[in-house]
């Protein structure tokens, strides 16, 4: 059963909230950034969490960057996709097959993980994102990835799941943080450090997007998911492009609301 955060209603409310938080990085969090994508270990039950992976070219650049932090692949007992996209499911069919962990989706990302394709939903968020991926696109032609096929094994999310994490020894919750793309997820943590996915970035300043995705499938729906993020005890966004930030940041762009 869903419980209903304890907060003020109001945009301007939401605003205070965030302008009082500050930036406390957590310790436990492992980062592995491979090209735009960063993945993040989380230390659970027997081994880690892994949250995304990159594009499927990366597998073996993957396995040596966290065998710096002393992680074995086999270590790795959970993935959890905040989405299905290529640069976020790459090569999850690779490291399911090499390590046997489950995978913790969306239920609107088991279609396209199935097909290995990214759903073409969303748009660029302005103009001179729209500049830059056109010329992005002439080298990188193809947003597909091997197929991922879940099984009985794997954790299927249907909406914000406030209990599973804590059975596998993470103090947080999952939240459903549509937006970008329909099936986007997040975790918050008690100690309010939020794994967003795409939902919030801090990438590309030059195209003006400030921490929007840069390509949106439903711009009120990102802003819904911010303020869910604020309401659920968010304090740093650790985006997958880009580095970490405050989430007093999202301030400056959540629209008043009548």
């Amino acid at each position: 059963m869903k419980s209903e955060p304890n907060c003020r209603d109001g945009v301007a409310a939401i605003k205070d909230r965030i302008l009082k938080s500050e930036i406390i990085s957590n310790p436990n969090v492992v980062r592995v950034k491979l090209g735009f994508t960063n993945c993040f270990l989380l230390p659970c039950n027997d081994g880690y969490l892994l949250i995304d992976t990159s594009y499927r070219n990366t597998f073996s650049r993957f396995q040596k960057g966290v065998a710096r932090f002393g992680i074995e692949i086999s270590d790795i007992k959970y993935l959890f996709l905040t989405h299905h996209h290529d640069d976020h499911a790459g090569f999850a069919a690779d490291l399911v097959e090499k390590t046997g962990c489950q995978v913790i989706a969306h239920q609107h990302a088991v279609a396209p993980l199935r097909k290995g394709e990214s759903e073409e939903t969303m748009r660029p968020f302005n103009r001179r994102v729209k500049f830059v991926f056109s010329i992005f696109a002439l080298f990188h032609r193809e947003f597909n990835f091997p197929p991922l096929i879940l099984g009985e094994k794997d954790i299927i999310v249907a909406e914000d799941n406030f209990e599973l994490l804590k059975q596998i020894g993470i103090d947080g919750r999952i939240l459903s943080t549509p937006g970008h793309s329909r099936d986007s997820l997040s975790i918050v943590l008690s100690d309010g450090s939020a794994f967003v996915g795409d939902v919030a970035m801090n990438f590309l300043p030059l195209t003006g997007i400030g921490h929007h995705p840069i390509y949106v499938e439903d711009i009120q729906a990102v802003y819904a998911s911010w303020k869910k993020l604020v309401e659920h005890g968010a304090q740093v966004i650790y985006p997958a492009h880009g580095t970490p930030f405050s989430i007093r940041e999202l301030a400056k762009t959540l629209p008043e609301q009548p």
